[in-house]
């Protein structure tokens, strides 16, 4: 009988075999991004542009997922050169190379471009960003500046444990933690690449991973000055700048669901550790049936979403949330659950309410009987009102009285007053014109709108 570490090593072998590119699409791969670079270099040269390109992340690696790779090229301008100039030299280099693009914004404005691939008759899509060509990581002019240092260290140190990070990146994509954008807030392809160069192999990251605690601090070259303010949950030290969290972006979620699944692996090693889940979107009619048995009521908010890039976005959309739900229950009704989504054009924030109507009138409970001087204030304020006097009561040693909510039902309460949240810049600009939200509980909340809006709501009701 096969024991548990044999088991474990045959799965591993197995979900190497699928994932890891074949030679074909390495070479394909390859080619393209020489192309790419070899006509960058040849169109700096012939606009007079002082720069020349470079292959980086997981495509010069060798730590790409089969059928996932994500070119991206990096154009090395000299340092004193203006940021001003790098823009626009940088951007109009990157234009003139693609055979489309969108211009995107991260720290600085990059290209996202499109190649097509005559002999196999693919289109690639690739990052083209422009960077200062620092001598050093701690003379760093922008973020992505460091970038270039990051791949120098891994090429070095990857040969012979490039399947190990494809085993982690894998793992992680079916547990839904991989990628460290705001969306996420999970494990990014660099981070990866340094726990398998700390730990050796998967299966050993795995074994550690099932056993920390948070907090957990990681320093390959033993340099780090990054101290952290106690709220990180995973601290790995940059081995290029010594005062860099490289795990910053993950999540307390992401933290935990990777020490969950592996000790789950570890005890019960499967190869549905390594399949995306494959479910379909949900229905109305399920979701209402849902609605039904927990008995809790849904209230969604939804709007104009801001035409800015994830990274931007998901924050604001997050800190609209936090605020959204303060309001709902300083008015004394209560969130069970809440969570933001963006489908197509539109963005959303979802709340589950344990309680979501409430009685007329509520308790105002007033100072001590023993102030004297407060005491009198608030019996000016309610039982001496002459256009509204209160009968007072004391309960507990203080003054109480009835007083008249202003909202009795969460919808109209936000309807209401969801302008006065804090809600991010761009968010309150996109509800702030006229009808520029809307409210909608229960029945009247239309998944089928959009396809993505029903896998939100799958995942919404499904646990880990």
């Amino acid at each position: 009988m096969m024991n548990e570490n044999e088991e474990l090593k045959r799965i591993c072998e197995a979900v190497i075999e699928r994932i890891r590119p074949n030679d074909t699409e390495r070479r394909r791969i390859k080619a393209v991004i020489d192309r790419i670079i070899a006509k960058i270099n040849g169109k700096a040269l012939e606009m007079g542009i002082e720069a020349h390109a470079i292959s980086v992340g997981s495509t010069a690696r060798n730590t790409w997922v089969r059928g996932e790779a994500d070119i991206d090229i990096f154009i090395m301008f000299p340092v004193d050169l203006s940021e001003e100039d790098l823009k626009e030299k940088g951007l109009a280099l990157a234009k003139s190379v693609s055979d489309s693009y969108e211009e995107r914004y991260a720290s600085h404005p990059y290209i996202h471009a499109y190649f097509y691939d005559a002999e196999g008759g693919t289109e690639y899509e690739a990052d083209l960003v422009p960077c200062f060509s620092v001598k050093e990581a701690s003379l760093l002019k922008s973020a992505v500046d460091r970038t270039p240092f990051h791949n120098e260290y891994v090429v070095e140190r990857i040969p012979g444990f490039e399947d190990e990070v494809l085993l982690l990146k894998q793992f992680m994509k079916c547990l839904g933690i991989y990628g460290s954008e705001q969306r996420r807030k999970g494990f990014a392809g660099y981070l990866c690449e340094l726990l398998i160069l700390h730990y050796s192999s998967f299966a050993e990251l795995l074994r550690n991973a099932s056993r920390w605690q948070y907090g957990e601090r990681i320093d390959l070259e033993g340099h780090g000055t990054y101290k952290g303010a106690g709220k990180d949950p995973l601290i790995v030290i940059d081995p290029v700048d010594p005062n860099r969290n490289v795990a910053a972006a993950v999540s307390e979620y992401s933290f935990c669901r990777l020490i969950d699944a592996a000790r789950d692996f570890l005890v019960q090693p499967s190869m549905n550790f390594f399949l995306p889940r494959k479910e379909e979107p949900m229905s109305e009619a399920e979701f209402m049936n849902l609605v039904k048995e927990r008995g809790t009521e849904f209230v969604m908010v939804v709007f104009e979403a801001p035409d800015e890039v994830e990274d931007v976005l998901f924050p604001q959309l997050r800190k609209a949330e936090t605020s959204v739900k303060n309001l709902i229950e300083r008015n004394g009704f209560e969130v069970y659950g809440s969570d933001v989504c963006v489908e197509g054009d539109k963005a959303f924030l979802l709340f589950e309410l344990l309680v979501w109507t409430l009685p007329r009138i509520k308790k105002h409970v007033g100072p001590p009987v023993t102030s004297e001087h407060h005491s009198e204030q608030f019996k000016v304020k309610y039982a001496a009102n002459k256009h509204k006097p209160k009968d007072l009561f004391i309960e507990n040693g203080r003054y109480v009285v009835e007083v008249e909510r202003n909202y009795t039902d969460v919808v109209s309460l936000l309807k209401n007053e969801l302008k006065s949240c804090s809600l991010g810049k761009h968010v309150a600009e996109s509800i702030s014109v006229d009808n520029g939200y809307e409210v909608f509980r229960n029945e009247e909340i239309r998944i089928s709108e959009g396809e993505g809006l029903g896998y939100f709501f799958r995942e919404y009701f499904r646990g880990i």
